[in-house]
Protein backbone atom coordinates (compact mmCIF):
# COMPACT_ATOMS: atom_id res chain seq x y z
CA UNK A 1 0.00 0.00 0.00
CA UNK A 2 1.18 3.29 -1.16
CA UNK A 3 1.02 5.85 1.88
CA UNK A 4 -1.19 8.56 1.59
CA UNK A 5 -4.19 9.85 -0.95
CA UNK A 6 -3.96 8.72 -4.34
CA UNK A 7 -3.17 11.52 -6.88
CA UNK A 8 -5.54 13.19 -9.64
CA UNK A 9 -4.66 12.47 -13.40
CA UNK A 10 -1.90 14.73 -14.66
CA UNK A 11 -2.44 17.46 -17.61
CA UNK A 12 1.34 17.28 -18.41
CA UNK A 13 2.79 16.17 -21.66
CA UNK A 14 6.41 16.06 -22.31
CA UNK A 15 7.77 18.45 -24.51
CA UNK A 16 9.01 17.62 -27.81
CA UNK A 17 12.52 18.49 -29.17
CA UNK A 18 13.37 18.73 -33.20
CA UNK A 19 16.55 17.33 -33.87
CA UNK A 20 17.71 19.43 -37.53
CA UNK A 21 19.54 16.80 -39.25
CA UNK A 22 23.36 17.81 -40.41
CA UNK A 23 23.66 20.01 -37.32
CA UNK A 24 26.31 19.88 -35.01
CA UNK A 25 25.71 20.47 -30.96
CA UNK A 26 26.22 23.30 -29.53
CA UNK A 27 28.80 23.51 -26.91
CA UNK A 28 27.08 23.05 -23.80
CA UNK A 29 23.41 22.55 -23.34
CA UNK A 30 22.97 26.74 -22.97
CA UNK A 31 19.46 28.53 -21.12
CA UNK A 32 17.23 27.31 -23.16
CA UNK A 33 18.67 23.59 -23.78
CA UNK A 34 18.79 23.58 -19.85
CA UNK A 35 15.22 25.01 -19.42
CA UNK A 36 13.68 22.37 -22.20
CA UNK A 37 15.69 19.09 -20.37
CA UNK A 38 13.93 20.42 -16.95
CA UNK A 39 10.63 20.74 -18.96
CA UNK A 40 11.13 16.71 -19.94
CA UNK A 41 12.63 15.73 -16.49
CA UNK A 42 9.62 17.09 -14.96
CA UNK A 43 6.95 16.10 -17.67
CA UNK A 44 8.36 12.52 -17.31
CA UNK A 45 8.14 12.45 -13.62
CA UNK A 46 4.46 13.48 -13.76
CA UNK A 47 3.56 10.51 -15.63
CA UNK A 48 5.22 8.41 -13.91
CA UNK A 49 3.19 9.34 -11.25
CA UNK A 50 -0.47 8.92 -12.99
CA UNK A 51 -2.90 7.47 -10.24
CA UNK A 52 -6.90 7.12 -10.34
CA UNK A 53 -9.07 10.35 -9.36
CA UNK A 54 -9.29 10.37 -5.51
CA UNK A 55 -12.59 10.39 -3.63
CA UNK A 56 -13.47 12.42 -0.91
CA UNK A 57 -13.25 10.47 2.54
CA UNK A 58 -16.39 9.86 4.72
CA UNK A 59 -15.17 12.30 7.54
CA UNK A 60 -18.41 11.82 9.09
CA UNK A 61 -18.43 8.11 9.58
CA UNK A 62 -14.97 7.80 10.36
CA UNK A 63 -13.96 10.44 13.16
CA UNK A 64 -15.78 11.61 16.27
CA UNK A 65 -15.73 15.07 15.12
CA UNK A 66 -16.92 14.79 11.58
CA UNK A 67 -16.24 16.72 8.76
CA UNK A 68 -15.79 20.34 11.28
CA UNK A 69 -18.26 22.01 10.24
CA UNK A 70 -17.00 21.30 6.09
CA UNK A 71 -13.50 22.91 7.14
CA UNK A 72 -12.27 19.07 6.59
CA UNK A 73 -13.74 18.78 3.43
CA UNK A 74 -12.08 22.27 2.24
CA UNK A 75 -8.42 21.51 3.67
CA UNK A 76 -8.60 17.71 2.20
CA UNK A 77 -9.26 19.41 -1.30
CA UNK A 78 -6.04 21.47 -0.78
CA UNK A 79 -4.05 18.56 0.01
CA UNK A 80 -3.79 19.44 3.30
CA UNK A 81 -4.55 16.24 5.67
CA UNK A 82 -4.51 16.54 9.78
CA UNK A 83 -4.71 13.55 11.67
CA UNK A 84 -5.46 13.30 15.98
CA UNK A 85 -5.81 10.15 17.24
CA UNK A 86 -5.84 9.19 21.00
CA UNK A 87 -5.32 5.95 22.90
CA UNK A 88 -6.27 5.31 26.97
CA UNK A 89 -5.42 2.36 28.79
CA UNK A 90 -6.65 1.78 32.02
CA UNK A 91 -5.44 -1.64 32.75
CA UNK A 92 -4.70 -3.02 36.69
CA UNK A 93 -3.47 -6.88 37.66
CA UNK A 94 -5.94 -8.26 40.14
CA UNK A 95 -2.90 -10.98 40.95
CA UNK A 96 0.44 -12.15 39.68
CA UNK A 97 3.44 -10.01 39.24
CA UNK A 98 5.91 -8.33 41.24
CA UNK A 99 2.95 -6.32 43.02
CA UNK A 100 -0.80 -5.85 42.21
CA UNK A 101 -1.50 -2.40 40.62
CA UNK A 102 -3.50 -0.30 38.55
CA UNK A 103 -2.59 2.52 35.93
CA UNK A 104 -3.46 4.35 32.80
CA UNK A 105 -1.03 4.43 29.67
CA UNK A 106 -1.96 6.81 27.15
CA UNK A 107 -0.50 8.35 23.94
CA UNK A 108 -1.72 11.70 22.01
CA UNK A 109 -0.80 11.63 18.37
CA UNK A 110 -0.82 14.39 16.09
CA UNK A 111 -0.04 13.64 12.13
CA UNK A 112 -0.09 16.36 9.48
CA UNK A 113 0.19 14.93 5.57
CA UNK A 114 0.16 17.31 2.62
CA UNK A 115 -0.49 16.25 -1.13
CA UNK A 116 1.75 17.46 -3.44
CA UNK A 117 -0.50 17.51 -6.14
CA UNK A 118 -2.74 19.49 -4.98
CA UNK A 119 -0.36 22.10 -3.38
CA UNK A 120 2.32 22.16 -5.36
CA UNK A 121 0.63 20.40 -9.01
CA UNK A 122 3.64 17.45 -8.01
CA UNK A 123 1.59 14.11 -8.51
CA UNK A 124 2.13 10.49 -6.08
CA UNK A 125 3.99 12.88 -3.39
CA UNK A 126 3.33 13.35 0.09
CA UNK A 127 5.17 15.50 2.66
CA UNK A 128 4.69 13.71 6.63
CA UNK A 129 4.87 15.33 9.92
CA UNK A 130 4.07 14.35 13.10
CA UNK A 131 4.02 14.46 17.05
CA UNK A 132 3.24 12.57 19.52
CA UNK A 133 3.33 12.41 23.83
CA UNK A 134 3.11 9.19 25.95
CA UNK A 135 2.23 9.71 29.46
CA UNK A 136 0.99 8.34 32.92
CA UNK A 137 2.20 4.80 34.20
CA UNK A 138 3.47 1.67 32.16
CA UNK A 139 1.17 -1.31 34.04
CA UNK A 140 4.37 -4.40 32.40
CA UNK A 141 7.20 -2.22 33.93
CA UNK A 142 5.62 -0.55 37.18
CA UNK A 143 4.01 -3.82 38.73
CA UNK A 144 4.01 -6.83 36.55
CA UNK A 145 8.09 -7.33 34.99
CA UNK A 146 6.75 -8.88 31.38
CA UNK A 147 8.29 -7.91 28.69
CA UNK A 148 5.32 -7.62 25.98
CA UNK A 149 3.59 -4.58 26.95
CA UNK A 150 -0.01 -4.50 28.16
CA UNK A 151 -0.97 -1.53 27.13
CA UNK A 152 -1.23 -0.46 23.38
CA UNK A 153 0.08 2.67 23.95
CA UNK A 154 3.27 1.56 25.84
CA UNK A 155 5.39 1.89 22.85
CA UNK A 156 7.70 4.59 23.84
CA UNK A 157 8.28 5.82 27.78
CA UNK A 158 6.38 8.78 29.03
CA UNK A 159 7.72 12.39 27.15
CA UNK A 160 7.01 14.25 23.57
CA UNK A 161 8.72 13.28 20.39
CA UNK A 162 8.92 14.44 16.96
CA UNK A 163 7.89 11.40 14.87
CA UNK A 164 7.24 11.48 11.30
CA UNK A 165 8.99 13.92 8.83
CA UNK A 166 9.44 12.19 5.79
CA UNK A 167 8.26 12.39 1.82
CA UNK A 168 7.12 9.50 0.19
CA UNK A 169 6.34 9.44 -3.94
CA UNK A 170 4.66 7.27 -5.34
CA UNK A 171 5.33 6.55 -9.41
CA UNK A 172 4.42 4.38 -12.16
CA UNK A 173 0.74 4.12 -11.56
CA UNK A 174 1.93 3.42 -7.79
CA UNK A 175 3.54 0.43 -8.79
CA UNK A 176 6.94 1.87 -7.06
CA UNK A 177 6.84 3.79 -3.93
CA UNK A 178 9.82 5.85 -2.39
CA UNK A 179 10.23 7.10 0.77
CA UNK A 180 13.06 9.06 3.22
CA UNK A 181 13.22 11.17 6.36
CA UNK A 182 12.67 10.37 9.54
CA UNK A 183 10.87 6.97 9.68
CA UNK A 184 10.44 3.57 11.51
CA UNK A 185 9.67 0.59 10.27
CA UNK A 186 6.13 -0.13 11.18
CA UNK A 187 3.35 3.03 10.64
CA UNK A 188 0.82 4.37 12.53
CA UNK A 189 -1.29 4.75 9.40
CA UNK A 190 -1.38 2.07 6.91
CA UNK A 191 0.87 -0.59 6.99
CA UNK A 192 5.11 -1.23 6.67
CA UNK A 193 6.87 -4.12 7.38
CA UNK A 194 5.52 -6.84 8.70
CA UNK A 195 2.29 -6.21 9.09
CA UNK A 196 -0.87 -7.05 9.14
CA UNK A 197 -4.47 -5.57 9.82
CA UNK A 198 -5.30 -8.29 12.21
CA UNK A 199 -2.67 -7.54 14.49
CA UNK A 200 -4.05 -4.10 15.19
CA UNK A 201 -7.13 -6.21 16.69
CA UNK A 202 -5.04 -7.06 19.93
CA UNK A 203 -4.28 -4.64 22.47
CA UNK A 204 -0.97 -6.08 24.16
CA UNK A 205 2.36 -4.85 22.00
CA UNK A 206 3.45 -8.29 21.78
CA UNK A 207 1.22 -8.91 18.81
CA UNK A 208 0.38 -4.78 17.49
CA UNK A 209 1.40 -3.80 15.50
CA UNK A 210 4.20 -6.07 14.28
CA UNK A 211 5.82 -9.04 15.51
CA UNK A 212 7.66 -7.66 19.24
CA UNK A 213 10.76 -9.86 18.96
CA UNK A 214 11.45 -7.90 15.67
CA UNK A 215 11.84 -5.07 18.01
CA UNK A 216 13.56 -6.70 20.93
CA UNK A 217 16.27 -8.33 18.96
CA UNK A 218 17.48 -5.15 16.78
CA UNK A 219 17.48 -2.06 18.92
CA UNK A 220 18.47 -0.35 15.83
CA UNK A 221 14.54 -1.01 14.48
CA UNK A 222 12.63 1.56 15.16
CA UNK A 223 8.85 1.89 15.59
CA UNK A 224 6.15 3.95 16.12
CA UNK A 225 6.27 6.70 17.81
CA UNK A 226 10.26 6.37 17.61
CA UNK A 227 11.66 7.37 14.39
CA UNK A 228 15.01 7.35 12.75
CA UNK A 229 16.48 8.67 9.26
CA UNK A 230 16.44 5.83 6.69
CA UNK A 231 14.25 5.42 3.52
CA UNK A 232 12.69 2.54 2.19
CA UNK A 233 11.39 1.52 -1.75
CA UNK A 234 8.63 -1.22 -2.37
CA UNK A 235 7.78 -2.41 -5.84
CA UNK A 236 4.99 -4.04 -6.77
CA UNK A 237 5.43 -5.39 -10.68
CA UNK A 238 1.45 -6.54 -9.93
CA UNK A 239 -1.39 -6.08 -7.70
CA UNK A 240 -0.44 -9.72 -5.98
CA UNK A 241 3.15 -9.48 -5.35
CA UNK A 242 5.60 -7.02 -4.28
CA UNK A 243 8.90 -6.51 -2.96
CA UNK A 244 10.20 -3.95 -0.20
CA UNK A 245 13.34 -3.33 1.65
CA UNK A 246 14.74 0.02 3.32
CA UNK A 247 18.26 1.03 5.25
CA UNK A 248 18.02 2.77 8.53
CA UNK A 249 20.63 4.88 11.07
CA UNK A 250 20.62 2.24 13.63
CA UNK A 251 21.75 4.14 16.71
CA UNK A 252 19.16 2.83 19.22
CA UNK A 253 20.22 6.41 21.71
CA UNK A 254 18.57 8.25 18.63
CA UNK A 255 15.28 7.55 19.98
CA UNK A 256 15.51 7.99 23.93
CA UNK A 257 12.78 9.75 25.50
CA UNK A 258 15.28 12.50 26.69
CA UNK A 259 15.54 13.30 22.96
CA UNK A 260 12.27 14.25 21.79
CA UNK A 261 12.79 12.40 18.26
CA UNK A 262 15.27 15.52 17.63
CA UNK A 263 18.77 14.26 17.74
CA UNK A 264 19.19 14.38 14.12
CA UNK A 265 22.70 12.53 14.82
CA UNK A 266 23.37 10.11 12.01
CA UNK A 267 26.48 7.62 14.20
CA UNK A 268 24.63 3.92 12.54
CA UNK A 269 25.02 1.15 12.99
CA UNK A 270 22.97 0.61 9.90
CA UNK A 271 19.65 -1.52 10.43
CA UNK A 272 18.01 -2.84 6.73
CA UNK A 273 14.77 -5.15 6.46
CA UNK A 274 13.63 -6.50 3.42
CA UNK A 275 10.19 -8.24 2.68
CA UNK A 276 8.56 -9.87 -0.16
CA UNK A 277 4.65 -10.51 0.12
CA UNK A 278 1.65 -11.97 -1.77
CA UNK A 279 -1.22 -10.38 -1.63
CA UNK A 280 -3.88 -13.19 -2.45
CA UNK A 281 -8.06 -12.58 -3.87
CA UNK A 282 -7.39 -8.29 -2.92
CA UNK A 283 -8.08 -7.05 -6.99
CA UNK A 284 -11.51 -5.46 -7.14
CA UNK A 285 -12.48 -8.56 -9.21
CA UNK A 286 -11.65 -11.11 -7.02
CA UNK A 287 -14.46 -13.10 -5.41
CA UNK A 288 -12.16 -15.15 -3.11
CA UNK A 289 -11.23 -14.64 0.92
CA UNK A 290 -8.62 -12.63 0.71
CA UNK A 291 -5.51 -13.12 2.45
CA UNK A 292 -1.42 -12.80 2.88
CA UNK A 293 1.53 -14.17 3.45
CA UNK A 294 5.04 -12.04 3.84
CA UNK A 295 8.71 -13.13 4.12
CA UNK A 296 11.44 -10.82 5.35
CA UNK A 297 15.18 -10.37 7.03
CA UNK A 298 16.51 -8.12 8.88
CA UNK A 299 20.10 -7.38 10.17
CA UNK A 300 21.90 -4.64 12.46
CA UNK A 301 25.45 -3.70 12.02
CA UNK A 302 28.16 -3.05 14.51
CA UNK A 303 28.78 -4.95 17.03
CA UNK A 304 27.18 -5.89 20.62
CA UNK A 305 28.48 -7.67 23.97
CA UNK A 306 27.92 -10.92 23.89
CA UNK A 307 25.65 -12.39 26.84
CA UNK A 308 28.10 -15.01 27.83
CA UNK A 309 31.40 -13.35 28.01
CA UNK A 310 33.25 -10.16 27.54
CA UNK A 311 33.88 -10.27 23.70
CA UNK A 312 31.60 -9.01 21.37
CA UNK A 313 30.39 -10.19 17.93
CA UNK A 314 28.04 -9.31 15.37
CA UNK A 315 25.32 -11.39 14.38
CA UNK A 316 22.24 -9.79 15.44
CA UNK A 317 19.63 -10.38 12.36
CA UNK A 318 17.04 -12.76 11.83
CA UNK A 319 14.29 -14.05 9.92
CA UNK A 320 10.14 -13.51 9.89
CA UNK A 321 7.14 -15.14 8.73
CA UNK A 322 3.51 -13.43 8.78
CA UNK A 323 0.44 -14.33 7.72
CA UNK A 324 -3.46 -13.70 7.72
CA UNK A 325 -6.46 -15.36 5.87
CA UNK A 326 -9.95 -14.69 6.04
CA UNK A 327 -11.85 -18.00 6.47
CA UNK A 328 -15.55 -17.09 6.32
CA UNK A 329 -17.26 -14.16 5.63
CA UNK A 330 -20.53 -12.91 7.69
CA UNK A 331 -22.21 -10.32 5.11
CA UNK A 332 -21.77 -9.28 1.95
CA UNK A 333 -17.70 -8.57 0.72
CA UNK A 334 -18.66 -4.75 1.01
CA UNK A 335 -19.21 -5.12 4.13
CA UNK A 336 -15.62 -6.58 5.55
CA UNK A 337 -17.55 -8.80 8.02
CA UNK A 338 -15.54 -12.04 8.15
CA UNK A 339 -13.85 -14.42 10.14
CA UNK A 340 -10.05 -14.34 9.83
CA UNK A 341 -6.66 -16.14 11.30
CA UNK A 342 -3.36 -14.78 11.98
CA UNK A 343 0.34 -15.70 12.60
CA UNK A 344 3.95 -14.75 12.56
CA UNK A 345 7.36 -16.30 13.56
CA UNK A 346 10.37 -14.90 13.86
CA UNK A 347 13.80 -16.77 14.27
CA UNK A 348 17.09 -14.91 14.86
CA UNK A 349 19.80 -17.99 15.09
CA UNK A 350 22.74 -16.43 16.82
CA UNK A 351 21.56 -16.69 20.84
CA UNK A 352 25.02 -15.30 22.07
CA UNK A 353 23.64 -11.69 21.02
CA UNK A 354 19.76 -12.15 20.23
CA UNK A 355 17.86 -12.38 23.32
CA UNK A 356 14.79 -13.78 21.87
CA UNK A 357 15.61 -16.26 19.12
CA UNK A 358 12.27 -17.67 18.81
CA UNK A 359 9.10 -15.99 18.82
CA UNK A 360 5.60 -16.47 17.29
CA UNK A 361 2.01 -15.48 17.16
CA UNK A 362 -1.41 -16.53 16.23
CA UNK A 363 -5.13 -15.51 16.67
CA UNK A 364 -8.27 -14.97 15.53
CA UNK A 365 -10.26 -11.99 14.97
CA UNK A 366 -14.63 -11.62 13.89
CA UNK A 367 -14.92 -8.64 12.38
CA UNK A 368 -18.35 -7.29 12.89
CA UNK A 369 -19.53 -10.81 14.60
CA UNK A 370 -23.45 -9.90 15.09
CA UNK A 371 -25.69 -8.48 12.46
CA UNK A 372 -26.85 -5.67 14.82
CA UNK A 373 -23.20 -4.72 15.63
CA UNK A 374 -21.56 -5.05 12.07
CA UNK A 375 -18.36 -2.20 13.49
CA UNK A 376 -17.17 -4.32 16.11
CA UNK A 377 -14.58 -7.21 16.88
CA UNK A 378 -13.83 -10.37 18.88
CA UNK A 379 -9.78 -10.74 19.00
CA UNK A 380 -8.14 -13.53 20.17
CA UNK A 381 -4.43 -14.10 20.45
CA UNK A 382 -1.78 -16.32 22.03
CA UNK A 383 2.27 -14.95 21.61
CA UNK A 384 5.27 -16.65 22.68
CA UNK A 385 8.62 -15.95 22.96
CA UNK A 386 11.94 -17.99 24.57
CA UNK A 387 15.08 -16.35 25.13
CA UNK A 388 18.49 -17.73 25.04
CA UNK A 389 19.52 -19.87 26.89
CA UNK A 390 22.88 -17.75 27.38
CA UNK A 391 21.08 -15.25 29.69
CA UNK A 392 22.03 -15.29 32.86
CA UNK A 393 20.55 -15.80 35.05
CA UNK A 394 18.50 -17.94 33.15
CA UNK A 395 15.35 -17.45 31.27
CA UNK A 396 12.69 -20.05 29.87
CA UNK A 397 9.84 -17.99 27.64
CA UNK A 398 7.00 -15.21 28.49
CA UNK A 399 3.68 -15.95 26.93
CA UNK A 400 0.71 -13.63 26.43
CA UNK A 401 -2.90 -14.88 25.82
CA UNK A 402 -5.33 -12.10 25.06
CA UNK A 403 -9.30 -11.90 24.32
CA UNK A 404 -10.88 -8.92 23.94
CA UNK A 405 -13.90 -7.07 22.15
CA UNK A 406 -13.31 -3.70 20.93
CA UNK A 407 -17.24 -2.45 20.72
CA UNK A 408 -17.94 0.95 18.12
CA UNK A 409 -19.81 3.49 20.58
CA UNK A 410 -19.64 6.20 17.89
CA UNK A 411 -17.92 7.02 14.49
CA UNK A 412 -13.90 7.60 15.44
CA UNK A 413 -14.52 6.27 19.15
CA UNK A 414 -13.97 2.64 20.31
CA UNK A 415 -13.95 0.71 23.50
CA UNK A 416 -11.93 -2.69 23.68
CA UNK A 417 -12.13 -4.16 26.74
CA UNK A 418 -9.83 -7.34 27.23
CA UNK A 419 -8.56 -9.55 28.84
CA UNK A 420 -4.32 -11.09 29.43
CA UNK A 421 -3.04 -13.81 31.06
CA UNK A 422 0.54 -13.47 31.08
CA UNK A 423 2.76 -16.93 32.02
CA UNK A 424 6.63 -16.13 33.00
CA UNK A 425 6.81 -12.38 33.41
CA UNK A 426 10.18 -11.65 31.75
CA UNK A 427 11.25 -15.24 31.54
CA UNK A 428 11.24 -15.59 34.92
CA UNK A 429 10.13 -18.63 36.81
CA UNK A 430 10.50 -17.32 40.17
CA UNK A 431 8.08 -14.57 38.98
CA UNK A 432 4.38 -15.25 39.25
CA UNK A 433 1.98 -15.43 36.20
CA UNK A 434 -0.55 -12.68 35.93
CA UNK A 435 -3.50 -11.64 35.08
CA UNK A 436 -4.25 -8.06 33.67
CA UNK A 437 -7.82 -6.52 32.90
CA UNK A 438 -8.44 -3.41 31.61
CA UNK A 439 -9.96 -1.43 28.32
CA UNK A 440 -8.38 0.05 25.38
CA UNK A 441 -10.27 3.31 24.37
CA UNK A 442 -9.41 4.56 21.05
CA UNK A 443 -10.16 8.13 19.67
CA UNK A 444 -10.04 9.38 16.19
CA UNK A 445 -10.55 13.13 15.82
Amino acid sequence: MVAGLPARRSRLRPSRVRLVPGSAPAPGLGQRGRFRLVQLAVAFFALCSLHADDEVPDFQENYLLGDWAGYRTTLWERGINPEFLFIADPYGNPYGGFSQGFTVYSMFCADLKLDTEKLLSLPGGEFHIGFAVNFGTQLSQRFIGNVFPIQSSDVAPPGPRLTNLSYTQALFDGKLSLRAGRLSIDSLYGEEFAASEYFRAMTSVAFNAIPFAIFYNSPGAFGYPATTWGARAKFAPVEEFYGMAGIYNGDSDVGLANRYGVDFTFSGPPFGIAEIGWKRNQRKTDTGLPGNLKLGGFVLGGTTQKFDSDSTGGGRYGLYLVGDQALMRFGEPDSKRHLGVFGSFVFAPDESVSPMPYYFSAGLVAYGPLDIRPKDFLAVGFACGAYSDQIQPAKLYEATLEVSYSIHVLPGLSLQPGAQILVNPGGSPSTPSALALGLNAVVDF
